[in-house]
């Protein structure tokens, strides 16, 4: 159950409803006031919506909080800055109509890095966002309220934004879905710039049923998602060991990895990959990251809007320093670098899995810059294996396999081609019921800490 004391799982609350055992408004009621109560500083705002009128739509009675970085009804974003987004529009973003109109009720604001410049949730304006799993542990960025909102059960889903990982990297150290849709599938109006040509809608759910049905409210012009069926055979290649040295994942994760790959493929087949060009992907992933967030926040490198924290100015005044030309080359180096990736790697095979986080989930202090056990090893495991997706614009889902002997989450990242949303959702769903049982990712929760 929920702290709400609702089922975990939106088709459960669903039941629920039509049951006549509970009333939407009731259901809605009690997750704002769990909203209210909770001390893991995960809410910048609460925005104390009102519930569907219709109970029979398929959302109705559901409550989501979303990534502070979205145009809300009533509510323009602050972007983890602690001030309004100067140019917000005047309505509230597309994604978070389409969820309202399925009958969603929009809870809260969540905290975020600021203007989604950073890996972890840290941000000098705010407390630290309090892991579920342990207090000790880092939460990922930039969506890191995103996280732990669905992590804790406060929501039944959240979206985020996914520039260079920030929806995969939260909710791989939170022990939730994430899910990082192709290029463009979800409309960005409404929604702050960081870099437009990789800013991407994602989503987090406690479930792939629920990530599923938050992906149908917001993309209704792709018909019956989620009806194809999942493949008897997974044809699945891997890819344990990343380039660079500097990132070789631990034995003890590999292993947790290896066993997931073997169950997909007991019955399928398996070939093993080497992404000799992923360093390649990443330099041209950073160089896009950091132009366009020189021109993002150009206003404000040139003293002309609210100065910018050193993250997000130090990225910014790095990507103004870059020959034109650089940005211009990455971009029409682009679709050759995705075809070949499509041809070379996923010809034969339905899904690529790599690690999420390399070398399992990091405390804080090992990824705070200002902290004396700070290791930028640490920080690096964070993303990657993960912003070259961005540049390539493929769609990839991260889920929760195994828990380590330290009982955090041991997460897969699984890539797809453009537009097979429905596959790495079947991929997830199927995982969560083999290596969890009925109750899937939500029977992981207690066995961590509450964190608070």
């Amino acid at each position: 159950m929920t702290p709400a004391g609702l089922p975990d799982t939106i088709d459960g609350l669903r039941r629920l409803l039509a049951g006549a055992e509970l009333s939407v408004d009731e259901a809605i009621d009690r997750q704002q006031r769990a909203f209210a109560a909770d001390t893991s500083h995960c809410t910048v705002s609460l925005l104390g919506g009102a519930p569907a009128a219709d109970r029979s739509l398929p959302l109705a009675g559901v409550g989501l909080a979303h990534k502070d970085i979205y145009t809300l009804p009533g509510r323009v974003p602050e972007c983890g800055a602690g001030r309004p987004w100067p140019d917000s529009p005047p309505v509230a973003a597309t994604v978070i109509r389409r969820l309202q109109t399925a009958g969603s009720t929009p809870l809260a604001a969540l905290a975020m890095a600021e203007h989604a410049c950073g890996a972890t949730g840290e941000n000098p304006r705010y407390p630290l966002p309090i892991n579920p799993i342990d207090p000790a542990a880092a939460v990922g960025g930039s969506s890191s309220g995103s996280a732990v909102a669905v992590a804790r059960g406060l929501c039944y889903g959240s979206l985020g934004t996914d520039t260079a990982g920030s929806v995969r990297i939260p909710a791989a150290t939170c022990g939730v879905l994430g899910l990082k849709p192709t290029r463009d599938l979800l409309p960005r109006d409404g929604v702050a710039p960081l870099a437009p040509s990789l800013d991407t809608v994602g989503i987090m759910a406690r479930t792939a049923t629920d990530a599923l049905a938050l992906l149908r409210a917001v993309n209704p012009a792709a018909g019956p998602i989620g009806s194809a069926p999942a493949p008897r055979s997974w044809r699945i290649a891997t890819c344990w060991n990343h380039p660079d040295p500097a990132v070789q994942a631990d034995t003890a994760i590999l292993d947790a990895l290896d066993g997931y790959a073997g169950e997909c493929t007991a019955r399928g087949q398996r070939r093993e990959h080497r992404l000799g060009r992923l360093p390649e992907w990443t330099r041209l992933a950073q160089t896009l990251l950091y132009a366009e967030a020189a021109t993002s926040h150009a206003a404000a490198l040139r003293g002309k809007a609210a100065a910018l924290s050193p993250l997000p100015r130090t990225l910014a005044l790095a990507g103004a320093a870059l020959p034109a030309a650089w940005h211009a080359q990455a971009m029409r180096l682009r679709a050759g670098h995705t075809d070949a990736f499509l041809a070379d790697v996923l010809e034969d095979c339905d899904v690529l899995l790599t690690p999420a986080l390399p070398r399992g989930l990091p405390d804080w202090t090992e990824v705070i810059t200002t902290s004396p056990h700070f290791a930028p090893r640490r920080l690096l495991d964070l993303f990657c294996w993960l912003s070259f997706v961005n540049y390539l614009g493929l769609p990839a889902i991260v889920f929760p396999v195994a828990q380590g002997a330290d009982g955090r989450p041991v997460s897969v990242q699984a890539i797809a081609r453009p537009g097979a949303e429905d596959l790495l959702l079947a991929l997830a769903r199927q995982a969560e019921h083999s290596r969890f049982g009925a109750s899937g990712y939500t029977g992981m929760r207690p066995a961590f800490p509450s964190g608070g």
